[in-house]
């Protein structure tokens, strides 16, 4: 803690009830879809694959709180939200992989898990992890989040909206919701520009498609 340099705006921001910041951006995500379509990735697979991808991208968004104290973790994974045929909201956990056509696989059968029941929810989640959620249904320009109020709460919250088109193009919103003791709206925008580059690239972004 006494070499880290963010210790102090961790003690600053950490001491407060509500230590959280988000922001929300609309993104320009024509050539992504587009490329998506072409070789048959699952949309919502596919911004799960990006939206982590470029998370882990940025060191501030891999950094957590366990026993009071901040460690960072080589890679973390998405938890992200689904319903099931009954409409019901569940939660699926996946690991992260490089490749897309392994990560789209291995989160088809997390999913099929999660719709199952059978995948426990949020417990013992873990601290590796990005909490992502999607609301196809609307185009927004904010999103607020459930947070505890009994202790700190360090995992970073991504949400993004509907494909809206836009002239010729094709928009989504993507909101970020951190904690401001590790990172500052610097870390927001390196995250939102991470992401931005992903999605006017995909072919790129997008390993082993």
């Amino acid at each position: 803690m006494a070499a880290w340099e963010r210790r102090e705006a961790y003690a600053f921001f950490n001491a407060m009830g509500q230590p959280y910041c988000s922001v929300t951006c609309e993104l320009d995500v024509t050539p992504a879809l587009a490329f998506m379509r072409q070789v048959g990735i699952p949309s919502y697979v596919g911004m799960i694959y990006l939206t982590t991808k470029a998370a882990n991208a940025v060191p501030e968004l891999r950094v957590r709180i366990e026993d009071g104290q901040p460690c960072a973790y080589d890679a973390v994974h998405p938890s992200f939200t689904l319903l099931d045929e009954a409409e019901r909201l569940r939660f699926c956990r996946a690991r992260f992989r490089e490749n897309i056509r392994e990560f789209i696989a291995h989160a088809k059968e997390r999913m099929a898990q999660a719709e199952a029941g059978d995948d426990g929810g949020l417990r013992n989640c873990g601290q590796d992890v990005l909490y992502l959620s999607c609301l196809p249904w609307m185009h927004f320009t904010s999103v607020s989040h459930p947070m505890p109020m009994n202790g700190p709460d360090a995992i970073p919250r991504i949400t993004w909206g509907r494909f809206t088109p836009r002239a010729e193009r094709v928009v989504m919103a993507v909101d970020l919701m951190v904690h401001h003791g590790l990172a500052d709206g610097l870390h927001m925008g390196r995250f939102m520009q991470t992401l931005q580059g992903f999605c006017a690239e995909p072919e790129g972004a997008f390993t082993g498609a």
